[in-house]
């Protein structure tokens, strides 16, 4: 079972998808992530009777044996959907339950969301792809391919080829950089004028208004928006630059405003307004 699925998320706990495109855990990562301290085989076993969950349904097993110079007893491995593992987290009654609950009901609404109403291109050629390699398993497993079939074969092939803006889970928004960063504007959203700041700092082609690539961005039309608009998509290279200057200029770029006496809004000496200032302009803060 696990050479057919590959690892979709991984930020908190690991989530993969088999070839169905359905979402599963590995029921002995979540529960080492859950800080359980019962053993595996007596926690899982236990949770299924007491919670009546049904096997190739909500969870999945398989004997898997142990990689040992002197061989060893098969162990029995665990693959659950994404509402049993949801349903552990919850009645484990702990903060990191409830923390890896709410991560799989984000994950769950970010996939439907691709599905349902992709954003750029990058969700619609996810989803092109997704197709695509579907077709391509279908013609596979007829045994004698048809000259059409062939001729479908080949189309695929092309068809990949073009699609040639490659869509890597790493890519980043602005705002996706700020999180990492933990930068918030005042009104509590992601900074991403400050990073789009640093950025320009550091000679990034993000003015473009036409597509354009290299080896840090790649700037391209959001459809959701029309072709009017372009959306730019930073590469590892990219973040880590920005990353790195902001860790090395951070404390030169901060900036603080103090109360200089009592008012309504404030006490003398207490912080006015905060935040960091690039290409002399200020970028506030959250709080």
């Amino acid at each position: 079972m696990e050479k057919s699925l590959k690892l979709v998320e991984g930020e908190i706990v690991p989530i993969y998808e088999n070839a169905k495109g359905k979402k599963l855990i590995n029921a002995r990562e979540l529960h080492n992530i859950l800080e359980n301290k019962r053993k595996f085989s007596d926690w899982i076993k236990q949770r299924i009777e007491q919670y009546d969950f049904i096997e190739n349904q909500e969870f999945w097993s398989f004997s898997q044996i142990c990689e040992k110079p002197m061989g060893g007893r098969p162990s029995k491995e665990y693959y659950l959907s994404i509402d049993m593992a949801k349903e552990l987290c919850m009645v484990e009654n702990n903060s990191i339950g409830k923390r890896l609950r709410k991560y799989f009901i984000e994950v769950e609404k970010r996939y439907r969301d691709i599905v349902e109403t992709p954003q750029n291109v990058f969700d619609v050629m996810r989803l092109a792809l997704n197709q695509i390699e579907e077709n391509e398993k279908r013609i596979r497993s007829v045994e004698n391919l048809s000259q059409q079939a062939k001729q479908i074969g080949e189309e695929i092939k092309n068809i990949k080829k073009k699609i040639d803006v490659i869509i890597q889970k790493d890519y980043c928004l602005t705002s996706d950089i700020a999180e990492q960063l933990h930068i918030y504007s005042e009104n509590n959203l992601p900074h991403s004028n400050f990073i789009e700041a640093i950025a320009r700092t550091l000679g990034m082609k993000i003015s473009y208004k036409h597509y354009y690539e290299d080896e840090e961005i790649a700037i391209v039309p959001d459809i959701s928006k029309g072709n009017q608009y372009y959306q730019i998509y930073y590469k590892p290279a990219a973040v880590s630059r920005i990353t790195k200057w902001f860790e090395d200029n951070r404390k030169e770029a901060e900036y603080k405003i103090i109360y200089e006496r009592n008012t309504k809004n404030g006490k003398k000496g207490e912080v006015k307004e905060k935040g960091f200032k690039i290409e002399n302009i200020c970028y506030k803060i959250k709080g």
